[in-house]
């Protein structure tokens, strides 16, 4: 019997697309199948795989491929719709409209290690630490130590699925760092982040954690999925920034890509 997540010809002839081969999509995991096949796509496309107006595999090549229903593709498809990576145009099928820039956002990966890196005191304060739903959820406020005074300079949530992490819920985070104990104990390496920048409202606790601040409307927040190697989800994160905090972007331009 061939395995739902395994790339496979079949008789009504629908070949599978290379480019998608190296991508696996996991029945058994507690992500929905449609946002498996939603990250798959988007990492194809910001790779390069696909080049911009060129037409994605059709629905029925994805549903044979990758052995799922139609809502699945679609659901996945109206997720990429949304960002803007695709288009759907009559006659032609989907179409990629993203065309590929590498996006840095610099120094984003783990507090701790950071910090230690530039010889800074690295001070975490656990928020909220809970199972919910089969994951850990892990809010903490993180900051820099300056003799007796801490300068909080974020507020991340970790949400973690225990079927990968098993007893993970029983560690100390204020003393221990996250990617320390991902790397050390379950062999779990996260390289790269797909994040979505945003604005949230100031809330009790955000204001209780920066304290007295000018009047702003919003913070400054990134959230999305830290992956590892093989594009495997390690955790979703979501940082809401202090107001003191200062981000550096850096974007590079291909040959191809430049702008006119």
């Amino acid at each position: 019997m061939t395995h739902p997540s395994t790339p496979n010809a079949n008789a009504t002839g629908e070949c599978p697309d290379d480019r998608l081969s190296r991508f696996r999509l996991d029945p058994y995991s507690s992500e929905q199948l449609y946002r498996q096949l939603y990250r798959a796509l988007r990492a194809a496309i910001l790779s390069g795989d696909f080049s911009e107006g060129e037409a994605i595999p059709s629905e029925n090549q994805m549903r044979h491929q990758f052995g799922i229903a139609r809502t699945t593709v679609r659901n996945a498809m109206a997720l990429l719709v949304s960002e803007g990576l695709v288009q759907q145009v009559r006659g032609r099928g989907t179409i990629v409209s993203h065309r590929p820039i590498s996006h840095n956002i610099w120094n984003f990966g783990s507090f701790t290690e950071l910090a230690r890196r530039q010889g800074l005191r690295p001070v975490t304060r656990v928020l909220d630490h809970r199972v919910e739903g089969g994951e850990l959820i892990l809010v903490r406020a993180r900051g820099l130590a300056n003799d007796e005074t801490v300068n909080w300079l974020n507020v991340d949530t970790s949400q973690l699925d225990l079927a990968f992490y098993p007893g993970i819920e029983t560690y100390d985070f204020a003393a221990q760092s996250l990617y320390e104990v991902l790397r050390r104990d379950y062999d779990r390496h996260p390289v790269r982040s797909e994040l979505l920048l945003t604005v949230v409202p100031p809330s009790d606790r955000l204001r209780e954690v920066f304290g007295p601040a000018p009047e702003v409307p919003g913070y400054l927040c990134a959230s999305g999925d830290v992956l590892d190697a093989d594009d495997r989800l390690v955790e979703r994160t979501s940082i809401v920034y202090s107001p003191a905090v200062q981000m550096k972007f850096a974007t590079r331009w291909g040959r191809d890509t430049a702008p006119a």
